[in-house]
């Protein structure tokens, strides 16, 4: 059973990854306290971690604020991501066995069951256990340590943008094919070249957009 940290974590993770709440939101730990009926140290527990996973930040006299995080900042944890996860599946292909792939293709269709559905949120969260599969069958303890704290924000922006990216949030799981399908032919270079440019193909359509809408 969770912690009651755990589960206030859980809520608030929650809530700010589906935009429920915005940026600038101030949490009062009292008032969460109040809510949930218990004292403030639960509440604390979880607002660490949500700050360390770059959710919330806190400011002067002890006050917690929803982060807000640039474009040009996501665009380099986003770099770091693919330059990350570029390494693992390097070594991932080493391992990969018949059951492993059947777990990665299980995903993909929870991806797309999600998205057929509209459920953007079980959607990025079958994509990032995709992606945080690949980096623990590395076998390494440094990458996976180096991965999970993007993660929130990572997925934070999925939910912010994808939907404006894709023509159906359907599409979001085909994406991911190529990856398996590298995989199952073991070759560990081919797939670090798809898993970085399928982690980085939302940029090109981003920048696509944004010069559609230049005035010439």
């Amino acid at each position: 059973m969770k912690s009651l940290a755990d589960q206030i974590y859980d809520l608030l993770r929650a809530d700010i990854v589906k935009g429920e709440l915005k940026p600038g939101t101030r949490i009062v730990e009292l008032d969460i306290a109040t809510e949930m009926g218990t004292s403030q140290g639960p509440v604390r527990e979880a607002l660490q971690r949500l700050e360390q996973e770059g959710l919330v930040e806190r400011r002067a006299r002890r006050a917690t604020f929803v982060t807000s995080v640039s474009l040009d900042e996501m665009y380099e944890l986003f770099a770091i991501r693919s330059m990350i996860e570029g390494f693992a599946i390097k070594r991932a292909a080493k391992s990969m066995n018949p059951e492993k792939n059947a777990q990665l293709k299980e995903l993909i269709e929870e991806m797309r069951w999600a998205g057929q559905a509209g459920d953007m949120f079980a959607l990025t969260e079958h994509d990032m256990r995709f992606h945080q599969a690949i980096c623990q069958w590395s076998e390494s303890a440094a990458l996976p340590r180096a991965w999970h704290p993007l993660y929130s924000q990572i997925q934070r922006f999925i939910m912010e943008t994808h939907r404006d990216y894709f023509e159906g949030l359907d599409d979001i799981a085909d994406t991911h094919q190529p990856i398996v399908e590298a995989l199952s032919r073991g070759d560990a270079e081919e797939a670090s070249r798809v898993i970085q440019a399928h982690i980085m193909l939302i940029w090109s359509r981003i920048e696509a957009k944004q010069e559609l809408s230049e005035p010439i």
